[in-house]
This record gives C-alpha cells, structure tokens and sequence, in this order.
C-alpha cells in the first residue's frame, strides 16, 4: 500500500529524542506492509515509528475485521466478541455512573454507537465523536444516533462534561498532548476521563512480542504501560486515581494473536486465561485495562 510515512522525532510523554528500535511488526487487517516501534531510552515509552500520515492512516482502517467500525459478526472470535461486548457495555456505563451525579458524557471514538445509544436509553446528555464516516452512518441507521467528526471537538464548550470516554482510542490519537489538553478544557474542575487501551507489559504481550494482536499496527500509534498512562496524565495536571482490568480482553487479543502465528482459537482461549490467572496472582497487569484520571484544574 502507498503511503506517507512521518518520522516522530521526540518522545510523545518526554520529549526526549533519545530512542531506539524495539520490535517490528506487520499490519495483519489490510496490507501487510511492515512497521518499527521504538523504545525511549529515557522514559520507556514504546511508540511506532514512523507512522503513516493522518491523510492516509484512514487506508489502514477499511477491514471488516476492525469491528468497532464495521460491526462485523462473521467468524467465531467476532461472534464472541459482540457478545461480550453487550455485556460489558452496561458495565462500562455503571462505571461512569458511579464517578459523578450528573450525566453529561462525551465518548470520543465512538465508532458505530452502541455505548453512546445504551447510555442515552440511561438518560445520560450524551454526544460522540467519529472520524470514520462509516461509522457515523452505522450510528445513525442503527442506533438512531448523530455523532460528528473530530473536529467537532474543538466546538464544545469548555468546563461542560462531567465524564469523557475513550474505549481503545487513546492510542490512535495524533496529536496526542494537544487533545489532551482539549479534554481537560471541556471536563469540569475534578471530573473524570475514562481511558481504556491495552498493556504491551502484560503476560500476552510479552508471550506473543510482534504476533500479539493488540500491537495493530500501524493504526495503533503507541504501545501503553499503566507507567506511561500516568506519565502521560501527571505531566496535563490528571490524577490516576483507578485502574480496572478488561478480562475478556486477553482471551479475545490472544485467540486473535494465536491466528496470526498460525495457531488455534483454543490454544488463544487458554493463553487468555493463563494471561488473567498470572495477573490476579503475581500482579502483573492485565492485557487491556480501564484508566480512571481525575481532571485537576490549574
């Protein structure tokens, strides 16, 4: 495939130009095509690079198998996941219930609308971000919600939302610490931001190195550690304040990873739990997990 590369030259948490190579990868969804991701040497942070450019990343999403966009059912691990995810939907949403008494929620990446519709249904003040326009088509023939584009970002109002959401967003974001800084403007003084990616430190991670799914690359623009995510927040005044762990997660990222190398779907099954059981034993952080930061106003 075509495309524009752009080479990051500092460190995204530290600015540091200081990096080296740390693993290679393929993107398994559309093209094949071949990318680095590199560690910093001063602060651990792995990022890819370089990257496609954001006028051509979206190439890279136009698979049925990036099933937030798509939605999918075809084949037994896409079945499963839609199940669980009805499930952990009505999860997430008592989660962001149990932050605040108000209801007005922003979900960036929103993608086909089935979180923001279920909270909606929950009598939440509810709007959501998309840039895949696909996507935003989906969410409104299916879910009856209008959702907009990201630039629509910059349109709401400062000190307005009491929650944003960000399930598997965080590391696709381009301009990483200038949003940052957009969502601290719109939450409220001690609101919540709600950030959920996968974790390059878990035992699945570390079982599959460049095999493991939750890699995506290069649509994945960073590889998060929960050292990075507070790193990351400490330095926009956002105070860690819970981490949760999304335990279907290592089953799903690890029958996925088992198909990339050539294996079975019960070997990635047993590999998930094996993943889950070593986390709740040892400590060892879980393969996606669910960061709640604080916004603490300067």
């Amino acid at each position: 495939m075509k495309h524009e590369l752009i080479n990051i030259k500092n460190c995204p948490i530290c600015s540091s130009e200081n990096h080296t190579f740390w693993r290679k990868g393929i993107d398994h969804n559309v093209s094949n095509d071949e990318f680095n991701i590199v560690f910093c040497n001063n602060c651990g942070f792995r990022f890819t690079n370089p990257i496609p450019s954001e006028n051509t990343i979206g190439n890279y999403y136009k698979s049925e198998n990036y099933i937030s966009h798509s939605s999918t059912k075809k084949g037994v691990i896409n079945k499963l996941y839609h199940i669980v995810r009805n499930r952990a939907i009505k999860q997430k949403e008592r989660l962001i219930t149990s932050l605040t008494k108000e209801k007005n929620l922003l979900d960036i990446g929103c993608g086909t609308g089935d979180f923001l519709g279920y909270c909606k249904s929950q009598n939440w003040n509810a709007i959501g971000l998309e840039p895949d326009e696909d996507a935003r088509k989906i969410a409104l023939d299916k879910n009856k919600i209008e959702t907009f584009d990201l630039n629509y970002l910059d349109k709401i109002e400062s000190n307005s939302k009491d929650v944003i959401t960000m399930w598997h967003v965080l590391e696709h974001v381009y301009n990483l610490n200038n949003d940052i800084e957009n969502y601290k403007r719109i939450l409220k003084p001690n609101a919540h931001l709600v950030v959920a990616v996968p974790n390059c430190s878990s035992y699945d991670a570390d079982h599959y190195k460049e095999h493991w799914a939750a890699l995506d690359l290069p649509i994945h623009l960073y590889h998060f550690t929960p050292n990075d995510i507070k790193n990351l927040f400490e330095k926009h005044n956002m105070e860690l304040v819970k981490i949760l762990p999304m335990k279907f997660d290592s089953y799903y990222i690890s029958m996925v990873s088992e198909k990339y190398k050539g294996g079975n779907i019960i070997s990635g099954f047993w590999r998930g739990f094996i993943s889950n059981l070593k986390a709740k034993k040892t400590g060892k952080t879980y393969s996606s997990q669910i960061y709640v930061l604080k916004n603490i106003k300067n």
